[in-house]
């Protein structure tokens, strides 16, 4: 009776059973919402950082231009000021004793024109730039890690990783890389161009080659283009692009800016900071210059001179673009494309005393027949900018604009540009040359 009458345990009942599984199903839920708004936040930032980058610094955002001009186009721009001082998220952390950093633009994933290259072998650090031989020297590169194809160009060879076969800084572990940037036993090497020739050579690379018809340009004056314009001949150029993202939906314009942009003058309207422009003789108000048949050149040229200017590393600043301030002082080689023949040799018997014999000295050239850069068939993309540079610096002041242009990398003073007259770099850095290297045993 006492053990009928006492209160036996009692296997749970179905409320229970429900609320635990409720539970349960919350705390899902939760975590799928969580993890759900962390995946959403980390594709927003990636999709921002994309677009930031290619908007500002690619240049290049039209179906006219290849993937691989696409690819060139990828330039980062970084701080000239860098301090050392790691910031992230509104927070400033505290600075290693380390100079290389994770987040420095030569360090982060592989980007076509900041990351230097490594050979490892013969303690190398190059840093290539846009406009002074990249694609040669990238194939010298790949000739010292024995490639037998080094002299291929195309699908991506030299210039894209992993196709090229080279090996990029931040594939080393951190300690290793600071080890190759800072220590004297390794070699950090950059070539440099006369600004002037480099500006030009630019130009003629990217610049729109098809003619606009007069037809087009007056329909363009009274404001009759309603839709992107596209030439029946020639190519847009990375140039073109620039003009359709200053117009920003004005079709007119577009066609306008296009067709300044065929001229000289007109690319540094499009690459020249207003900031540091004279501007003084623009009128105040864009209605004060009204478009007409008689002064659409002006008018363009008016507009762009006061429009953010187009980056791009082929023709932007070096300073501007290719590192951290930090780092040029550890670059402790520099030669320059104007005596490149003798420069590349320096550099191989720098590195090693049989370099220049194995990787320089033959197998270049149209027919494999020249020494590294003893003609300029070695260069890929030689545009011969300095047999034309009467013809299109006609006057002091766009020799003067120019130098204004890249005042930054002739005041940087480890890239070692003097300011010289048109036509009279390549002399100048032969006698440079001569005078500093005179006892060295280089022809």
């Amino acid at each position: 009776l006492r053990h009928a009458m006492t209160p036996q345990p009692q296997p749970p009942t179905n409320d229970v059973t429900a609320s635990s599984t409720t539970r349960r199903a919350r705390l899902l839920l939760r975590i799928t919402i969580t993890a759900f708004f962390i995946i959403g936040a980390y594709i927003t930032q990636f999709r921002s950082l994309s677009w930031y980058e290619q908007a500002v610094f690619g240049s290049v955002h039209d179906n006219d231009v290849s993937h691989e001009q696409r690819l060139h186009s990828e330039t980062t721009f970084v701080n000239l000021e860098d301090d050392g001082v790691q910031r992230s998220q509104g927070r400033t952390n505290v600075t290693t004793t380390q100079l290389l950093q994770k987040s420095d633009s030569i360090y982060r994933k592989y980007n076509i024109s900041t990351t230097p290259i490594v050979i490892e072998e013969y303690k190398l650090v190059f840093f290539t730039c846009e406009k002074i031989g990249s694609t040669v020297i990238r194939q010298l590169l790949r000739r010292m890690m024995g490639f037998d194809n080094y002299a291929y160009h195309g699908g991506g060879i030299p210039h894209i990783y992993p196709k090229n076969g080279l090996t990029p800084l931040h594939k080393f572990p951190l300690e290793k890389a600071n080890e190759m940037m800072t220590s004297d036993e390794w070699t950090r090497a950059m070539f440099m161009r006369d600004p002037k020739e480099r500006a030009l050579s630019g130009f003629l690379m990217w610049r729109p080659t098809g003619e606009i018809d007069s037809k087009t340009i007056n329909k363009a004056i009274e404001g009759q283009i309603d839709k992107p314009y596209v030439g029946n001949k020639g190519s847009p150029g990375m140039l073109a692009a620039c003009c359709r993202e200053r117009a920003n939906g004005d079709y007119n314009f577009e066609v306008l800016c296009m067709d300044r942009m065929r001229s000289f003058e007109g690319f540094l309207d499009m690459i020249e900071d207003p900031n540091n422009a004279d501007t003084s003789d623009i009128p105040k108000t864009k209605s004060d210059s009204s478009k007409s048949s008689s002064n659409a050149t002006t008018y363009a040229s008016n507009v762009l001179r006061q429009s953010a200017s187009c980056p791009d590393k082929h023709w932007s600043p070096i300073t501007h673009w290719r590192m951290e301030k930090k780092f040029y002082p550890q670059i402790n080689f520099i030669g320059h494309l104007e005596t490149a023949n003798w420069d590349i040799r320096r550099l191989m018997n720098r590195l090693h005393p049989e370099a220049w014999d194995r990787f320089g000295a033959s197998g270049w050239g149209e027919f494999r027949n020249e020494s590294m850069f003893q003609s300029s068939s070695t260069v890929k993309h030689a545009k011969g900018s300095e047999n034309y540079l009467n013809e299109y610096y006609t006057s002091k002041a766009i020799e003067d604009r120019v130098e204004r242009i890249y005042k930054d990398d002739y005041e940087n003073k480890y890239l070692e540009l003097d300011r010289v007259a048109v036509g009279e770099a390549g002399q100048h850095y032969r006698d440079k040359f001569t005078e500093r290297y005179i006892n060295d045993k280089i022809e």
